[in-house]
Formats: C-alpha cells, structure tokens, sequence
C-alpha cells in the first residue's frame, strides 16, 4: 500500500493542489502585488534566503542527525503551499500577496530544491548518487509535478474564466480531503518510525515553524509595512509546503525515513500558526479599506 501512496498517489495529489492554486491565479492578483513590488521581493528573499539559514541553524543547534537535519533543511526549501493561503485568509491578511508569493515560489522551486538540497548532502558528507536519483531528473520530475499544474490552472483561468471559477472549489476540496487521507495513510504505515524521531526532531519542526514566523513578522514590522502585509509575510515564511518535501522524499529520493521530518512538520506547523493568527487577530485589524476590496477582487 505505502508504495502505491508514495510514488503514485502523492504526486497525483500534489499536482492537483497546484493545480487547483493556478486556477485561482488572476491578473488582478498580480496587478496588487505590482503596485508594491518590493513588498513581493521583501516575502520572496526571506522564504528563498532566511528560511533555509534558520533551517541551518536549527539543525546545528539541536544537534540533528543526518537524515532528520536533512528532512528539516528540505522542509525549508520548499516555502508557501495552498496551506499558507487558506491561514492568510483567516489572519485577515493579504489574500493576494500570498497567493503571489505562493506562485512565484512554486515556479522557482523546482530549480533551487535540487540544487541546495545537492549542497546539503554533499557537506554533510552524502553524495546524491546514494540516494537514486540524478538531480537533473529530479528537477524535471518537480516541474512536471509542481510548476506544470500552476501554468496550466493559469492557462484555463485565463482562456476559460466561467469554467475555472465553477471548478476551482470542487477540485480544492477533493485535493484537500485526498491529502489528508494520504497524511493519514502515511502516518499509520510509518508510525513506529516516526515515534523514534519525534523527540528531538519534533521540537525542531516547531522551532522552525515559530521562529521562521516571528523573524518574518519582526522583519516586516521594522520595515513599516502594513498590518496586513505584515501577517502575510510571517504566514508565507512560517508555513512550509509539506506535500512537496514529502514527494521528493518518498517519489523522488525513495527515502521514507528523510519524510519523517517533512510529516511531522506538516502536522506541526499548524499549533505555531494557528497561535499566531490568534494573537494578531487579537490585536485589531487594522487593513485598509482599499486593500480589502483588491482581496475580494
């Protein structure tokens, strides 16, 4: 069974999310976001850059094995998700900021993943070689299961508006409940497994998930951006696309013990976020009027 989840069902699943994402990508989306761009390239240099620096030091600092520190640093590689956009819209955030952020992110992903996650192993003394697969073929594998569906979602949209919109819940839904059952079916397969790495690997996953969040939250206060913005940076840093790393961990890389980490986190990540959106919420929304209506638009 774990088989058929792994190399089959999860990448189908993960295609899907991704599809379901391009087909609520819009030009009024990306309008928003280029009438601040720099608030765009501020959330795109801290998920591309800072994240995978506090993935290194968290790893050194808790001491990590090879296979768990390896399961956190690509946990960090693979920044945004259909998850981060969802929690943005419960923060009251920049709906569309993030959902930008996400795009750009999955298009860029493909290409760095393999490369950095190359360099990782190689330091740590691991060639990836050991691990079966050529890093030109797993860059084609992601793009073929990540930045693919994104284009072809934006392509329908944008030809085919009245059927995106009619079909974009419908496939949200079955994609998010899929997922769900393959997270379920993959805990319960690898759960002995998963028990002797939870200690010490757990606290990591949380520490990443919260610091990631607050340094993106800090960072953005300093900078003066708006509330709003503000929530969807911390959310878009904080908040990591499970489902990838678990697809190259398992499709990609046939490791299931480097999914662990991956798991976990996408089990995890949700008691520092949803802490957080409790917390700003909390303080007073205080987004403009004018930002909420390029949200709803």
């Amino acid at each position: 069974m774990q088989p058929m989840v792994s190399q089959v069902v999860l990448p189908v699943v993960l295609a899907l999310i991704m599809f379901a994402m391009g087909l609520g990508l819009t030009r009024q989306h990306f309008i928003a976001v280029l009438r601040q761009p720099m608030v765009a390239l501020l959330g795109l240099a801290l998920q591309m850059v800072l994240l995978p620096l506090i993935a290194l030091t968290i790893i050194l600092i808790f001491d990590l094995p090879l296979i768990a520190g390896a399961g956190l640093y690509l946990v960090a590689l693979c920044p945004g998700g259909a998850t981060s956009n969802l929690l943005t819209l419960l923060a009251r955030g920049n709906v569309a900021l993030s959902i930008c952020l996400t795009a750009m992110t999955s298009m860029l992903v493909p290409f760095t993943l393999p490369w950095l996650f190359s360099v990782y192993m190689q330091a740590e003394g691991a060639e990836m070689s050991q691990f079966g697969l050529p890093l030109g073929l797993m860059t084609k594998q992601l793009i073929v299961v990540t930045l693919v569906p994104v284009l072809l979602g934006m392509a329908i949209r944008h030809f085919f508006a009245a059927l995106a919109v009619r079909v974009e819940k419908h496939i949200k839904t079955v994609a998010t409940l899929a997922m769900l059952a393959v997270i379920g079916l993959l805990l319960a397969s690898n759960w002995a497994l998963l028990e002797t790495m939870f200690s010490i690997s757990g606290a990591a996953v949380v520490t990443l998930s919260l610091s990631s969040l607050l340094l993106a939250w800090s960072v953005a206060r300093q900078l003066q951006l708006s509330q709003a913005d503000s929530r969807t940076i911390a959310l878009e840093v904080g908040v990591q696309n499970a489902g990838t790393a678990m697809m190259v961990a398992l499709s990609l890389l046939h490791q299931p013990e480097l999914a662990m980490v991956p798991l976990m986190y996408g089990l995890l990540m949700n008691i520092p976020a949803f802490g957080f959106i409790g917390w700003v919420t909390r303080q007073g929304d205080s987004v403009p009027q004018e930002q909420e209506q390029q949200q709803a638009g």
